[in-house]
């Protein structure tokens, strides 16, 4: 166990900080390490994941990280069709699960025997490992390629972050943009059948707007999940949402407006590109359309999966007499003692590190146990070097621009659901990085700021949609910056000045 310990924990590792549980990331984990490889021909050789509470660290080899690059570059450089390959066998994959999950949810689980909710969850797992076959290359591009991209596009068109963010952008809209235009559209279509006063009231009791509502409900009852748990949202928290809106009649045009010109920013993105001299570029700007697709469609998929994975446990936490707080600590193999378990999960909320090796080896620590191990992978972290010497009173921070703009606003650090019910109107958000919990108060912010993500982050999507600055891998913010800080954030340089 020491060689196999000091093997990995001599690696350098980038650490990707966000909110989760381990019942909720076990088929992600293990189809680094087995659907991955099986299906692509390439992959990881390691898988670590470390959890404290509701916190997590997702560990990426930078060995494995280089490597999955030069598989994408080689075989896109051999064959420019590879991209799309891979792009429609991820939509077909996506498309099958998706359909053995509305399957499974047609089930009535309460009256179903445990052995067939045991096999209907770990059913669920094995397919959102499935849902990553071709997916888990993303991370292998965007984090060895971003910079290089960025300094590429400085050598064609100098410091120009407009014409960056114009280069970078998606030739497709997130399904995250999609859903608020949609939302914006039922909206505009009250308006337009002037219903005098728009409250959740009188919207149901129009029966066309009625009917859009329900059929937007049905598709994305699932979008506020995340990897802590399972939200479903009801017709009813959707009438309330576009009440909301209601009462920013000019954001909802400019959602749609912004939404709509799509084709003329590609067309522009289009004039851009053709001036510019570096293959290479030319090359990486392709295939980063191509990740972002890919990329887009997991967070879809991925979100949707939480609804089927944390619903069953919580069927089989009830069952077992357990609260499902402490069942999201559960492995797939522990179903039948869970009600045995109740010290052990306690303890592993404290601290959990999970190891999944490409032989199908696995391993899982506990409490101290685990916090001590997770501290030698920490020690070869360059990220955490960096954040050991930051001088605690440096004035300035600096990150990568992913939404235009300036502002300035008191600080407030978020890592969890606590946190981002505190956000006020007029806030500094600053997380590691941002999920589908933390749009309510990305509204409210000023800015954002987070230690991670990249040009089409989840960050970078929503605050460009919301028209407000965003500043991403700083890598330090949520330890450099303090709540309560007052600070100016010029996203358009990329530095953040505490104040």
């Amino acid at each position: 166990m020491e060689s196999f310990f000091a093997d990995l924990t001599k690696k350098e590792w980038y650490f990707q900080g966000f909110n989760a549980v381990p019942a909720l990331l076990y088929g992600p984990a293990f189809s680094m390490v087995r659907d991955m490889p099986a299906f692509l021909g390439y992959g990881y050789t390691a898988s670590v994941i470390f959890f404290e509470q509701e916190k997590a660290y997702y560990l990426y080899a930078w060995d494995d990280l280089e490597r999955i690059f030069r598989e994408l570059w080689e075989r896109y450089t051999k064959d420019a069709g590879y991209l799309t390959y891979i792009e429609r066998e991820n939509e077909r994959i996506c498309t099958e699960v998706l359909a053995a999950y509305q399957k499974i949810g047609s089930e009535n689980w309460a009256v179903l025997s445990p052995d067939i909710v045991y096999s209907l969850w770990r059913e669920v797992n094995r397919l959102c490992g499935r849902l990553l076959s071709v997916s888990h290359c993303i991370e292998g591009f965007t984090l060895v390629t971003e910079g290089r991209i960025r300094n590429l596009v400085a050598q064609e068109y100098g410091d120009d972050t407009d014409t960056m963010m114009l280069l970078t952008m998606p030739s497709r809209h997130s399904f995250i943009t999609t859903e608020r235009y949609d939302l914006c559209c039922i909206l505009r279509l009250a308006t337009q059948k002037e219903i005098s006063a728009i409250t959740a009231g009188s919207l149901l009791l129009d029966s066309v707007i009625q009917e859009k509502i329900r059929r937007h409900q049905q598709k994305y009852f699932w979008k506020l999940n995340s990897y802590t748990s399972a939200k479903y949202v009801t017709t009813e928290d959707f009438t309330k949402e576009l009440e909301g809106y209601s009462t920013h009649p000019e954001d909802i045009g400019k959602t749609i407006q912004e939404y709509e010109r799509l084709p003329e920013h590609l067309e522009k993105k289009r004039a851009l590109l053709q001036k510019i001299s570096n293959v290479e570029l030319i090359d990486l700007l392709r295939m980063q359309d191509t990740i972002f697709q890919i990329h887009d469609r997991r967070k879809e998929c991925l979100t949707i999966s939480v609804h089927y994975l944390d619903f069953l446990l919580a069927e089989i936490a009830k069952r077992a007499g357990v609260p499902i707080e402490d069942a999201r600590y559960t492995r797939i193999s522990e179903l039948e003692d869970l009600s045995t378990m109740k010290d052990e999960l306690a303890k592993r909320r404290t601290g959990s590190l999970y190891v999944l090796l490409q032989n199908a080896s696995e391993y899982l620590f506990a409490g101290e146990e685990a916090k001590q191990l997770f501290h030698l992978f920490q020690r070869k972290n360059i990220q955490d070097s960096f954040v050991s010497s930051a001088v605690s009173n440096s004035k300035q921070l600096k990150g990568n621009c992913a939404s235009l703009g300036k502002a300035c606003g008191r600080v407030k650090v978020c890592r969890g659901e606590k946190e981002i019910a505190n956000v006020e109107v007029g806030d500094i958000l600053v997380a590691c990085m941002t999920q589908p919990e933390y749009v309510p108060a990305m509204k409210k912010a000023a800015a954002v700021i987070t230690d991670e993500g990249g040009l089409n982050c989840h960050a970078a999507i929503i605050c460009r949609e919301l028209g407000i600055p965003c500043l991403v891998g700083t890598a330090t913010a949520t330890h450099v910056l303090k709540d309560g800080m007052r600070v100016e954030v010029d996203a358009t340089r990329g530095i953040v000045t505490i104040l």
